[in-house]
């Protein structure tokens, strides 16, 4: 009896010590929970200065600031969106309307294409980026939860310091711009205005939307790159290698394989938009160029500083995009590397490799950008010879418009 009164006693004991430890500290679940949401925090502080300029310039909804997710808020943000796009329209009308009386036929008809192609790009943009308003604060609990299983630090300075870097290009380009189609514009005030508003503005809102892109690629090539390391480590243990730690790592690189790919497929029409404006655009502006070359004496130093910076920014925006892409594939193929050379284990051990082989055997950049084409290197070829073909329909373009702008003339001066 005596015994039964002490064991009950000792359990009452320890009953009440675990309820005062459950008092004290939460559970397991909820500060897993908790450290998600740090980690997801953590990651949206270093970005919201770049997250505040995509709200303002639609590359962003209003939902990804969690305090500002209501409803009115929202509609402030399509109102002010819809005014811009609306103003932004007007002055392109008013500056091609202004500037036709300038320029010959042909030159007209290019800057028209080209304002359109930017106006198109705009919406796109916009439509695009209000569309995934309910998923963007999945986006970096999904962030956040693998960082932390991972054992991923986040290094703040490394982020802030590319973040910066992307917007000092973008900040190059303008303030050379700005000044260049200034004096461009005859140094004509309201001119000035109109082509900043109709070249400048839509490129740099366009370029703010890819710049919160280029900072996910390169998110998601680092941890790539800590999966290698910790893939490499693994595979040094040899024999004693575990099937468990394997597995942890294919599934991790499984959430980071998914997640570029709905990144690529959110893009997708951007991205599309993006390849076909600028290589029309460079195409045209190489065209003015080389035609500015046969008749240089009437091209002036302002439009010679216009053209090649607009060569140079829809080159590099081409180039980027197939940079970042080709980075996250360079990890894949060390991954691939390091598996294929293990030999000499158990079936079990490789069973899961292989399946880890055929999981890096998928190419990433397929499927992207509206299954029209890969963000590959070998896409560069290809731009050339579509860059060739162009280059030659304009200039038997140009010899048969101007047969028959001369043909009218003769006509005209017959009658």
């Amino acid at each position: 009896m005596l015994k039964l009164k002490r064991k009950e006693r000792r359990i009452a004991a320890w009953t009440q010590l675990q309820s005062g430890l459950a008092e004290k500290h939460p559970s397991n679940l909820n500060l897993t929970q908790q450290l998600y949401k740090s980690n997801a925090e953590q990651l949206h502080q270093e970005l919201r200065f770049l997250l505040i300029i995509c709200v303002v310039s639609g590359s962003a909804p209003f939902s990804v600031f969690p305090r500002c997710s209501s409803r009115f808020h929202e509609f402030m943000q399509y109102c002010w969106l819809f005014l811009f796009y609306i103003w932004l329209c007007f002055l392109a009308y008013m500056e091609l309307n202004d500037s036709s009386s300038e320029l010959n036929n042909l030159e007209r008809n290019f800057y028209i294409f080209e304002a359109i192609t930017y106006l198109m790009h705009i919406p796109c943009v916009v439509i695009v980026s209000l569309s995934w308003k309910q998923l963007i604060g999945q986006v970096f609990e999904t962030i956040g939860k693998f960082d932390l299983t991972s054992g991923y630090i986040v290094k703040r300075k490394k982020i802030r310091r590319f973040v910066h870097f992307q917007l000092f290009l973008l900040f190059i380009f303008v303030s050379c711009a700005i000044p260049i189609v200034f004096f461009n514009s005859g140094v004509t005030v309201w001119k000035s205005i109109c082509s900043w508003h109709t070249y400048i503005v839509p490129n740099t809102m366009t370029g703010f939307s890819f710049v919160l892109y280029y900072t996910l690629m390169e998110g998601i090539c680092r941890r790539l790159k800590r999966l290698v390391k910790a893939l490499h480590a693994e595979l040094q243990r040899g024999v004693s290698m575990r099937r468990g730690a394997l597995q942890e790592l294919r599934w991790q690189h499984r959430n980071l394989l998914h997640f570029y790919k709905a990144l690529n497929q959110t893009y997708g029409l951007s991205i599309l938009l993006l390849y076909a404006s600028s290589l029309i655009n460079f195409n045209t502006n190489l065209f003015l160029f080389y035609k500015a070359i046969e008749n240089s004496s009437n091209a002036r130093w302002n439009w010679w500083c216009y053209n090649n910076l607009f060569l140079i920014m829809h080159t590099s925006k081409m180039f980027y995009i197939l940079y970042f892409n080709n980075n996250v594939q360079r990890e894949q193929t060390n991954c691939l590397t390091l598996l294929s050379t293990v030999h000499g284990i158990s079936g079990d051990l490789i069973e899961t490799i292989d399946h880890f082989v055929l999981q890096l055997q998928d190419n990433v950049r397929a499927h992207v950008a509206c299954d029209l084409f890969e963000l590959d290197y070998k896409l560069i070829p290809a731009l050339l010879m579509i860059t060739t073909s162009l280059f030659i329909f304009l200039l038997q373009y140009d010899v048969t418009f101007q047969a028959l702008a001369h043909a009218n003339e003769e006509s005209r001066k017959k009658i």
